[in-house]
């Protein structure tokens, strides 16, 4: 063995074997992930994900389709896209690349029922005894017919913290520009959110905390005359993002009937 190691050519092969890797990864970045060591040396051979793996398993919150970099539809599956990308530049592993994609715009962006299912499954394993825990007892409504000339419409869901610490929420989104929605709790009312992507600016740097046993207000406004043309049903879903380990987005649904 140390004869091994004292050949000269034991340590070209190395060396051989170390060039072509990061010569794979300049070509086809994510073959290998790059670690800084204390003494500054610079090689690791774990492997880290690829972005095209990754793209299929999610929606556009806006058509619905498989994100496709060549193609997108819209800001929002840009959005993702560029998420997704700075995930992979970082090093992160596949199963860490879905989970922080899936924190980040909701479980309903995964295709895959069996993937939603079990990444919920994992995550309430995981989840601490004393994790803050989101409950909403109605999660869907239907506001009848709507006109055009009566403008904007809302509604109230109730909701609250049942679990044992306080409930953090950062972030609304919604499926359409036309819906937007906001919190309401101990008399404060907060901003409203929409749908991201299309040319409209969420707020940023917000967030709430709810304390245990305490419920708040999600009022949500829909504007038909965001879409002058639309006549007939309509369904638009609002979500709330939180640091619930298990329920982090939690969505509810409005559905009505256009008229003009």
């Amino acid at each position: 063995m140390v004869a091994v190691l004292n050949s000269p050519r034991f340590w070209q092969f190395i060396t051989l074997s170390i060039l072509i890797l990061f010569a794979i990864n300049k070509i086809h970045p994510g073959i290998i992930n790059v670690n800084t060591f204390s003494d500054g040396s610079e090689v690791s051979l774990v492997k880290s994900a690829h972005a095209s793996e990754i793209y299929p398993k999610f929606t556009c919150p806006c058509c619905g389709q498989p994100l496709n970099k060549e193609k997108p539809c819209c800001g929002a599956m840009e959005q993702m896209i560029n998420y997704i990308d700075e995930q992979v530049e970082l090093g992160k592993t596949k199963d860490e690349i879905i989970l922080a994609t899936t924190r980040e715009f909701g479980l309903d962006r995964l295709i895959d029922d069996e993937d939603r299912l079990a990444l919920k499954q994992k995550l309430a394993d995981l989840a601490p005894a004393d994790a803050p825990r989101i409950e909403i007892k109605e999660t869907s409504r239907d506001l009848g017919t709507v006109n055009q000339k009566q403008g904007v419409v809302t509604t109230d869901f109730e909701f609250g913290n049942s679990g044992k610490s306080d409930l953090i929420i950062n972030k609304l989104s919604s499926s359409c520009g036309c819906t937007s929605a906001n919190i309401i709790y101990e008399g404060k009312v907060g901003p409203k959110f929409s749908m991201e992507g299309h040319g409209q600016q969420n707020p940023t740097d917000w967030e709430i905390s709810i304390s245990p046993g305490d419920k708040a207000i999600l009022r949500i406004y829909y504007d038909p005359r965001v879409h002058p043309d639309l006549v007939g049903a309509v369904t638009r879903t609002v979500s709330i993002l939180s640091n619930d380990p298990v329920e982090f987005e939690k969505q509810v649904t409005i559905t009505l009937e256009q008229t003009k």
